[in-house]
């Protein structure tokens, strides 16, 4: 049985991926998010100025809560139809509206204090975005990593 401040949690961590991840509005932070979350306005920002599509959204599984804890897995991605953009792990898409394709997955564990995200930790498929995105040699035929269509 839930706990109401595991119900609340994982309400805020529900609008979040809605918001946030869902639709690309940095400003949900400023109402979700503590004060530590400035860092994460900015980055979506970005990233909407260089996939203006970018969308991610929860994907086989329910949010999960445990706690101060919720866990989701997600999906997503956007087509680079925007300006150049350098911040990547590996390499970087130095003109813009090169038309290119990202599409991946991952999970992230979400740490709530007082109703307010403070932490957001993930596991995503950064090397099949980058193999999308031409950065990264892709994988040999038969090998790409396939989803589920539910």
């Amino acid at each position: 049985m839930s706990t109401q401040e595991e119900q609340q949690n994982l309400a805020v961590v529900t609008e979040y991926f809605a918001e946030y991840w869902g639709k690309a509005n940095a400003n949900i932070v400023d109402k979700l998010c503590g004060d530590n979350f400035d860092a994460a306005k900015k980055m979506l920002q970005k990233f909407k100025e260089a996939f203006p599509d970018i969308s991610f959204h929860a994907y086989q599984h329910p949010l999960i809560a445990s706690g101060l804890y919720v866990v989701g897995r997600w999906i997503g991605g956007g087509t680079h139809s925007g300006v150049a953009f350098h911040d990547l792990a590996v390499g970087s898409l130095d003109h813009p509206n090169t038309g290119k394709k990202m599409y991946f997955s991952g999970i992230t564990i979400f740490t709530l204090k007082d109703g307010k995200i403070v932490d957001e930790t993930g596991e995503e498929g950064a090397l099949t975005a980058l193999q999308q995105l031409g950065l990264i040699n892709p994988p040999n035929p038969g090998k790409e990593i396939k989803y589920l269509h539910e």
